[in-house]
């Protein structure tokens, strides 16, 4: 049994889980950031998961007008399936702590050496 509870410490937990009981519209807002920031560490050739991200920006992007204090709740309604669509895109197998090591290098090869 400790074994299982192992595996479940070590898994990736997104915005989506870490947010649960928060106001909706501060769940969207953490999940827009979290898949902008990683699109922003995607590979040049992962246009599978570029394309995923920019759709699911797009659509949520559609949905953040307006009053976001007093949301209807037909469009409440809306962001809920949004999230709950969005959950995965663009997670990785990689654990988070070799992730933020992956996420640093890629920054660090793309930024221009100084000279």
């Amino acid at each position: 049994m400790s074994e299982l509870n192992t595996d479940l410490s070590a898994r990736l937990i997104n915005s989506s889980d870490a947010t649960t009981g928060q106001p909706m519209v501060l769940r969207i807002l953490s999940r827009k950031a979290e898949l902008e920031g990683r699109l922003l560490t995607l590979r040049d050739d992962d246009l599978h998961g570029r394309h995923e991200i920019d759709n699911a920006l797009a659509t949520i992007g559609e949905l953040l007008t307006g009053d976001l204090e007093h949301i209807p709740p037909v469009v409440v309604a809306a962001m809920s399936r949004w999230l709950e669509r969005n959950k995965h895109i663009a997670e990785s197998a990689i654990a988070p702590a070799q992730f933020e090591d992956f996420a640093a290098e890629a920054t660090a090869a793309e930024a221009p050496a100084a000279e």
